[in-house]
């Protein structure tokens, strides 16, 4: 088959956030296990000022943002089919650049922009989730602009009680996020939270159990199906950043814990991403309190996807191979 027939997929990696360097290595991830009998992959790189499109080791294009389109040497035109989108944080998981591919009708490989913008938002995203049933912590969101008073600091402490976790409300790979053990380290926390530059920190009540990652993913008929569970075990006071990726955390996959056990979280977990209408890869954090009630924590519409991420030991431990799960949202987005 002539490769100039094949699908051309842009892989969108980088972002304008702190986890640019993590979504750099997801989409290496899934260029280099994209079947390539099937699609022609290419990199995009998505920075403030520049986009571009890696061609070969030495040479890039310029990608015309009016209508994600690039020129080659000859001054020839080329398009995408579709975009896989690997950017972590802003602008590819608060909804942005879907916003930017609905308009100009090209397929991606998440939930729409409304689906992605309300998982992005934690404190809105928790709210909706518990008016259908699903437990999540109590929270609190502080808007930039508010005054961080002392009677306000000692109203938070009673409403969602110390400990307690600051996080900024648009964020991920846990930047920002500080375990609070003291009121009189509360109004410090929500200043670190905000270095992030998010508009916006929640604060959530402590829940206290073992810890859970599920990832969700299609099956052969694009049918999504939750994948085994992970127990994230650390000695750090939470599953911070360096936990996650600088192998500060034990991940056992699948999970030390009754069938009873895995059935409630995977319950939950698939009916956390169809409240919030998410799409082909996501993953969801769980905490099992009181060992019995499980509750959401996080979802990621756009999940790690490194050596050292959760997903993938996931589908190892499914038997589903990196490029078959790559082709099958590629052919659903596509068709």
């Amino acid at each position: 088959m002539n490769n100039k027939r094949l699908p051309k997929i842009a892989v969108l990696a980088g972002g304008y956030s702190g986890e640019a360097a993590i979504s750099i290595k997801s989409a290496y991830t899934i260029v280099q296990n994209i079947d390539r009998s099937k699609y022609t992959p290419y990199t995009v790189r998505i920075d403030r000022d520049l986009w571009w499109v890696e061609l070969d080791e030495n040479t890039r294009a310029d990608i015309d943002r009016d209508s994600f389109t690039w020129k080659d040497s000859e001054g020839v035109q080329h398009k995408f089919d579709a975009v896989f989108i690997m950017v972590h944080g802003t602008p590819g998981e608060d909804g942005i650049l879907q916003k930017y591919f609905e308009t100009l009708e090209i397929p991606f490989s998440t939930g729409s922009s409304d689906s992605v913008r309300l998982t992005f938002n934690k404190f809105k995203a928790n709210n909706k989730l518990r008016a259908e049933g699903i437990f999540v912590a109590d929270s609190i969101e502080i808007k930039r602009e508010e005054v961080l008073s002392e009677s306000r600091m000692s109203e938070i402490a009673q409403i969602v009680k110390i400990p307690c976790f600051v996080k900024p409300n648009k964020g991920g790979s846990s930047l920002g996020v500080t375990r609070v053990e003291d009121t009189i380290h509360l109004r410090e926390a929500i200043e670190f939270a905000f270095e992030t530059e998010c508009p916006s920190v929640v604060i959530e009540s402590l829940l206290e159990g073992r810890e859970f990652s599920v990832g969700v993913a299609p099956d052969e008929n694009g049918i999504p199906i939750v994948l085994p569970v992970t127990e994230i075990i650390t000695e750090n006071a939470f599953f911070d950043y360096k936990a996650k990726y600088e192998g500060e955390s034990l991940e056992i996959t699948p999970a030390k814990i009754s069938l009873e056990d895995t059935a409630i979280i995977q319950e939950t977990v698939m009916k956390a991403t169809e409240i919030l209408r998410c799409k082909w890869m996501v993953r969801v954090d769980i905490i099992l309190v009181h060992g019995e009630i499980p509750a959401v924590l996080e979802i990621n519409s756009v999940p790690g996807f490194t050596d050292e991420s959760i997903l993938p030991q996931q589908l190892s431990c499914a038997g589903i191979k990196l490029p078959d799960v790559i082709s099958r949202i590629l052919k659903g987005i596509l068709e």
